[in-house]
This record gives structure tokens, sequence and C-alpha cells, in this order.
């Protein structure tokens, strides 16, 4: 199974998949977490957030590439090719030719995700952790460009909404769920 957890930066992704791995791998280490790329392209000293230049952009798609094929079947990623994807559109609207092979690997990557949770900007105020953009219009452009991809690709997601808790509690159902079908398919 292929988790994915979508939206824009600041929506509170991170916090709500390491309420998943709880979850799904309570019983065993079955699931792999595919932390941020933009984060492991920062450690590396390349630039992100609105002055992210194509090579970074390039090389953050790459690493997802090689982080979703590595982990198979069984991962819960922190970012993935739809919000990736909606980085890209905002960035380079001025490179075509770049945005159809992103779009293209996007595409068909996303059409393998079994679950995609969707999680809403601007139900709470951007935290500043010193590498994302506290910039709340920039977040609303990549959270418009989020749904626009979900629904270009037709993907079925879940949106997840409310306060930190409301969402946790949103989760804990759904995660739930998808452990009872998860361990009766292996058993």
């Amino acid at each position: 199974m292929r988790i994915v957890i979508t939206g824009s930066h600041g929506v509170g992704k991170t916090t709500l998949i390491n309420h998943f791995l709880e979850i799904l791998n309570r019983e065993e280490e079955k699931f792999k977490l595919l932390p941020e790329t933009p984060r492991q392209a920062v450690k590396l000293g390349f630039p992100i957030n609105e002055n992210t230049p194509i090579e970074t952009q390039f090389w953050i798609f790459a690493k997802q590439i090689e982080m979703e094929h590595l982990a198979k079947n069984y991962f819960i990623a922190d970012k993935c090719f739809i919000d990736l994807l909606a980085y890209a559109i905002f960035l380079f609207p001025d490179q075509p030719e770049f945005l159809k092979v992103l779009k293209d690997i996007a595409k068909k990557a996303a059409a393998n995700y079994d679950l995609v949770v969707y999680l809403p900007s601007g139900e709470f105020p951007i935290e500043d952790d010193g590498v994302r953009s506290t910039d709340p219009r920039f977040q609303s452009e990549i959270d418009r460009l989020v749904v626009e991809t979900l629904n270009d690709f037709k993907i079925n997601y879940t949106k997840i909404t409310g306060n930190k808790e409301e969402r946790y509690k949103k989760a804990l159902d759904l995660m739930e769920d998808i452990v009872k079908i998860i361990y009766t398919i292996d058993n």
C-alpha cells in the first residue's frame, strides 16, 4: 500500500504522517517513511521555496523517483508527486517542455498511489521552521495547484480538515480502516 499526504507547505503533513506511522507500524515495521525531498535538498545546499531553480526541482523529482522505487509497495510519503508538480507549475510557467516531462512522471506515479490524503491550507498559520516559506499567498497558490492537479489527474482523495486534534481523530479513523484492510489481505 502506497500512502501519500499532499498539500501545500505548512499544512500539517509531517505531524499527521507521524500519527499514521504509529498506527500502521504498531504490529510490525512494515511501512517505510519517505521523507520530504525538498528538506533533503536544503540539507545538500539547494535553494528551495519561491526561489527554487530548475536544477533543484529536477533533483527533487529524481530523488522522489528513487525513494518511491526503493520503497516498493509499503510506504507513506510526506511529499509526493502531486504537490511537487504543483510547485513546479508555479515556479516554471515559462518552461513548458520541462513541465510536460514532470507532469508525465507525476501522473504515472500518482496512478499507483493507493491512498491520497489532502490537507488544505489556510486552516492555521504557517509555522516558521526556518525552511518553509511563510508567505500565505504562496501557500494558497500552491494549495490551488495541488487541488487542480488532483482533479486533472482524476485522483480519488480523502480531504482532512479541522484543527490538529480534529485532523488527528479523522486520520486515526481512516488509518484504523486501512490497517484492517492491509492485515486482512496479508493473512
